[in-house]
């Protein structure tokens, strides 16, 4: 992602949902990724935004306090965050902060946030999602670069093979006995395509977390776990587990 030196702010208007909330994190794993074609997907920073569970990316949301505070972002919150932002990172070369339904904050909020993005911490970076851009202060928009998914998803999967597809496939349906009969019946691979179905199954599981692959209608909590089952399985040959047994775990494993 060219641009992630460029900014500290991003914006991300549309609808409040899933749709949204996936590019807001992906936009978040292109800032930490440390790979030229961000976000890769794979990398540790990459793996952890998208699973929702690295240390550098935080989200501010509706405060549901005080009644008549209720539905709103208050100033105290940002003013929290941007104390937060001040800090060093843990893990990643910067912080990302997401700001929820940014809409929301009241006006004291959004020109405590204001300050931030006028003399911003050098390793920090906030997304502002909104349902509409005129929610948001004229200031405020005007200091944000217009965000967009750094990763559209496309149902490109030329180069994969049909093993690997079909695997994918069998593990979309969610049927029991139809991922046990595509697991079994490559039980008579030997180790190299093995080791070739694994790389390619996990590269599609990475290319569809990152948003550049369609995900076979699988949940992004699903693409994670076949994610690791790809490292197990990886694990094993290393281990010269036979292609049999490591298919009899895939058949007892995969989403279950």
């Amino acid at each position: 992602m060219a641009e992630k030196r460029l900014s500290h702010a991003y914006m991300l208007v549309g609808p409040e949902g899933p749709e949204r909330d996936a590019a807001a994190r992906r936009l978040a794993a292109a800032l930490l990724c440390p790979a030229e074609d961000a976000p890769c997907g794979v990398c540790r920073d990459c793996r952890k935004v998208l699973g929702g569970v690295h240390p550098d990316v935080s989200r501010v949301g509706r405060e549901q306090g005080e009644k008549e505070r209720r539905g709103q972002i208050l100033v105290g919150q940002i003013r929290a965050m941007t104390a937060d932002a001040a800090l060093a990172p843990n893990e990643a070369a910067r912080k990302v902060y997401i700001i929820d339904e940014a809409e929301r904050m009241n006006p004291q909020a959004q020109n405590a946030l204001l300050k931030a993005l006028e003399d911003p911490p050098g390793h920090a970076c906030f997304i502002l999602c909104a349902a509409a851009a005129d929610g948001l202060l004229p200031t405020v928009r005007s200091r944000c670069v217009r965000g967009t998914d750094p990763a559209r998803r496309t149902t490109r999967t030329e180069g994969m093979s049909e093993l690997a597809r079909a695997y994918l496939e069998a593990a979309a349906s969610g049927d029991r006995a139809q991922i046990a009969l595509c697991c079994m019946s490559r039980a008579g691979l030997s180790r190299e395509q093995t080791e070739a179905f694994a790389g390619e199954v996990k590269d599609a599981v990475c290319a569809a977390l990152a948003g550049r692959l369609d995900g076979f209608g699988l949940t992004e909590r699903q693409l994670l776990a076949l994610a690791a089952l790809m490292d197990k399985t990886e694990d094993y040959l290393r281990h010269n587990v036979q292609p049999k047994q490591i298919f009899g775990m895939l058949a007892a494993e995969t989403l279950r």
